[in-house]
């Protein structure tokens, strides 16, 4: 939740849902029959992770930097973090060590423990090497202006 009160992991999946997502480096033409399949990959990804704790597939998840994370799906990628739902969080790094871990037998020893929620944030497309830092710093932006709403309630 934004401080405009928008939310654009919602509206990135919103136009997804109907193949009208811009700007789509994966899409030939707008509206695009893909995004749909897309959208369903990525609600997916999203339901596993909240459900098990862990990705589905080991390239559906990756740690973006200062605790947040990105599901991807091609070209397209949405952020997420976690949070005590009070308007605060505790930044969970990717591990480097299976020692670190809670779980070091799993395929996935890297990912901490996460809070009960997670929460979805800056959608945008990928279409270098890494993510721009335009996009990090909107992630950044989105959770902090996020986590203020949950602190006012």
């Amino acid at each position: 939740m934004r401080t405009d009160m928008s939310c654009p992991a919602g509206q990135f999946l919103d136009a997804l849902k109907r193949g009208v997502w811009e700007p789509d480096p994966d899409a030939e033409s707008i509206p695009s029959d893909e995004q749909l399949e897309d959208w369903a990959c990525l609600l997916n990804a999203i339901k596993f992770w909240a459900n098990e704790g862990e990705p589905q597939y080991t390239r559906t998840v990756e740690y973006l930097r200062s605790g947040i994370w990105e599901f991807k799906r091609g070209a397209k990628r949405l952020s997420f973090y976690d949070t005590d739902g009070n308007g605060s969080y505790t930044e969970k790094r990717k591990l480097q060590h299976f020692s670190e871990s809670e779980h070091p037998d799993s395929d996935y020893w890297y990912i901490p423990d996460f809070d009960q929620q997670i929460r979805l944030g800056h959608a945008f497309p990928k279409v270098g090497q890494k993510t721009e830092p335009d996009d990090l710093q909107d992630a950044e932006v989105v959770r902090e202006e996020d986590l203020e709403h949950d602190r006012q309630e």
